[in-house]
């Protein structure tokens, strides 16, 4: 489990090292295109679509990124209301749709990139519209692997016998109730 552990770290350090250099060249570029514009008078046409080039690739990706650390947004208001069985059930079937996704946009990602993209041209840049709509299945790639890593990490725990905690809401309410009583007592 080591090794796996070990090349999807690599995986997310790619990924994660490819947001932020976006970002960088987003902020950097947008700079540049507002200096130019309002100080020097001049316009690089070639700023904007990069920037949104930069902004896809970057959104999209780091969406997949959370999945990783479980981070992503959802409601759990629900966590209140049924068992903990019924919420291991619901987020069980949330990770094998996000899967699905994911599988969803690599295979329709290609072919809206091969069909459509292909036959444009970004204005400013000069290159195919393939190159902003490939954005879409490497992003399903970084989803798809984010997932495989989490249920392998699954496995693994039910394998060692580990407790598969829910970690809900409520039970993180609790906790913190508790933490809190705990201190008002001068305990901790």
């Amino acid at each position: 489990m080591n090794q796996v552990t070990r090349f999807f770290d690599a995986v997310y350090w790619l990924f994660m090292t490819s947001c932020k250099i976006a970002f960088i060249g987003m902020v950097g570029i947008t700079a540049g295109v507002v200096f130019n514009r309002y100080i020097l008078k001049y316009s690089m046409t070639w700023g904007e679509p990069v920037v949104l080039m930069c902004m896809v690739y970057m959104s999209l990706v780091s969406a997949a990124l959370a999945i990783r650390g479980d981070t992503h947004i959802r409601m759990q208001v629900i966590d209140f209301i049924v068992p903990r069985t019924a919420v291991s059930i619901m987020r069980g079937t949330a990770q094998a749709g996000i899967f699905i996704f994911g599988l969803f946009m690599i295979y329709y990602g290609w072919i809206f990139m091969t069909r459509v993209g292909s036959r444009n041209i970004m204005t400013g840049v000069g290159i195919r519209s393939t190159w902003l709509y490939l954005a879409n299945p490497v992003a399903g790639v970084a989803i798809c692997l984010m997932e495989i890593e989490r249920f392998l990490n699954f496995i693994d725990r039910r394998r060692r016998g580990e407790e598969l905690r829910g970690g809900t809401i409520a039970d993180g309410a609790r906790e913190m109730a508790e933490d809190a009583e705990h201190q008002a007592k001068g305990e901790i």
